[in-house]
């Protein structure tokens, strides 16, 4: 098996040479009882999330052998991604013994038949009438027998437009004989450079996914981290040029289409012609939080174990300093997810600090595809100022805005300063936001316990002291915050 890497700007995805068939991937999801308004919502996918909890899994390859299970719950992930159809006999029965949920990777399902030179109908249908041979389902019946699948992915990075509609024929068979199962793919983050593909830009290709795809969630993979200093990547945190583009072309396309969304992440290191570095504590958080703060709902890593050079482990199988940060990170991505699954996103807006260039003070610059926050963001009136503490680039802020389905205002706000082989202590800002003074108190949700906690304002003024790349989300009303 090989990974093939590729020099892009964001994002190699999962790149893996497939040698086997396999057949379709039967769900036997076991989902918790749904409130009433859950079972309202008139799309499956958001129904879905509501009724799990906040997803936040590692693509597991199983390499180094054995899987320390333990070990990868004790860092914090709720569901295992499986990814190694070679390693579910082995891998399956270990992750459901011990009470954990898992999805499957059901890798480039048919491939063959409708992602190459010379596709058509024909072959698609062809492709298709494979689901129905003798035996097909068995074997993936057998590895779905473990209780605890709650989903499955497939055909990982579709851009080709035939094998988006394949895709989307695969995945509506599957609902049809499986109705409780989460079925999605993940999108390429550049798959509008897709040979053939017609795509005229990101948003246009990552419209035609959704629509001709029809996952029950929308997702992508974005790796941004790269080494600073090098072109493609800005100042010295060296983060793609292009991450919050990504951010919020994935928001714009799943908000149009009713869809949850979702994000995989980077955590690995590789050198070579495609480098990417293993992420600092910070690093880690801001694809965490700032995701949260665009209104996603479940976090992917890319990967638990090897891929390239390293994951969470080493090739010895031993945590790195990644794994520790991801335990600690976690846990409070789930308390504030918990509530994000129920809340829908109605702006993002960026807080740039600023920092001396010439004698003078100057703001920060603007990311591309960002708005610079000002009064009235959101339809917020309440928020009269935000200020980032200090000076220096990459001392910036995120302000995010949701509802929730009664009308509930909530935002969140996260500290963006982050950089290679930096901790999150290392990195914490103080953002100040003044408010109305009819606004008295505030609640936020607690990261570390899940609670929700009250906040008097002196004068309607509120400072939030965040470590490196984390947020804190917040509401107005005193109503607990939904799904706590």
């Amino acid at each position: 098996m090989k990974y093939v890497s590729r020099n892009t700007t964001i994002g190699a995805g999962i790149h893996r040479a497939i040698t086997s068939s396999l057949g379709v991937v039967a769900l036997m999801a076991v989902l918790p009882a749904a409130t009433a308004a859950e079972d309202e919502h008139p799309h499956r996918g958001h129904r879905w999330v509501r009724s799990h909890p906040f997803t936040i899994a590692g693509l597991v390859r199983n390499v180094p052998e054995p899987f320390d299970l333990e070990q990868y719950l004790a860092a914090g992930f709720n569901s295992v991604l499986a990814w190694e159809t070679s390693q579910y006999d082995r891998m399956l029965p270990q992750v459901s013994a011990a009470g954990a949920s898992y999805m499957l990777n059901l890798q480039k399902w048919g491939d063959e038949a409708a992602n190459k030179e010379g596709s058509n109908m024909d072959t698609m249908a062809e492709g298709l009438r494979e689901l129905d041979r003798e035996g097909a389902l068995r074997k993936i019946a057998d590895w779905v027998a473990n209780p605890g699948c709650i989903g499955l992915t497939a055909n990982d990075e579709a851009s080709k437009p035939s094998y988006l509609r394949y895709t989307r024929r695969l995945l509506k068979r599957l609902r049809q004989e499986f109705p409780d199962a989460l079925a999605f793919c993940n999108a390429h983050p550049a798959g509008h450079e897709a040979q053939d593909g017609g795509y005229i830009s990101l948003h246009h290709y990552f419209d035609e996914f959704a629509a001709m795809v029809d996952p029950d969630i929308f997702m992508t993979d974005v790796y941004p981290l790269g080494v600073p200093g090098k072109k493609g990547y800005q100042g010295s945190n060296g983060i793609s040029g292009n991450y919050f583009e990504l951010l919020e072309a994935v928001r714009k396309t799943a908000l149009e289409h009713g869809m949850p969304y979702w994000m995989f992440i980077q955590s690995f290191e590789t050198h070579g012609s495609w480098e990417r570095r293993l992420p600092s504590e910070s690093d880690l958080r801001v694809q965490m939080f700032a995701p949260l703060t665009y209104g996603y709902t479940g976090i992917l890593y890319f990967t638990y174990d090897m891929a390239y050079e390293r994951g969470l482990i080493e090739r010895t199988g031993e945590p790195n300093r990644l794994y520790h940060a991801a335990a600690r990170a976690n846990p409070e991505v789930t308390n504030l997810g918990a509530a994000m699954r129920f809340l829908t996103s109605t702006d993002v807006r960026y807080v740039p600090g600023t920092h001396h260039h010439e004698g003078a003070e100057v703001a920060n610059e603007l990311p591309g595809d960002t708005k610079k926050w000002e009064p009235g963001a959101g339809d917020d009136a309440r928020i009269r100022s935000v200020q980032v503490s200090g000076s220096g680039k990459g001392k910036d802020g995120l302000l995010g805005f949701f509802r929730d389905e009664e009308g509930n205002e909530y935002f969140m706000v996260t500290n963006l300063w982050h950089n290679a082989e930096a901790s999150a202590e290392d990195r914490t800002l103080t953002i100040t936001m003044r408010f109305d003074r009819k606004v008295s108190r505030l609640y936020r949700l607690s990261r570390t316990t899940g609670n929700s906690e009250t906040l008097k304002l002196r004068d309607g003024n509120l400072e939030i002291t965040l470590p490196g790349g984390t947020g804190d989300l917040f509401k107005y009303g005193k109503q607990p915050f939904p799904g706590t």
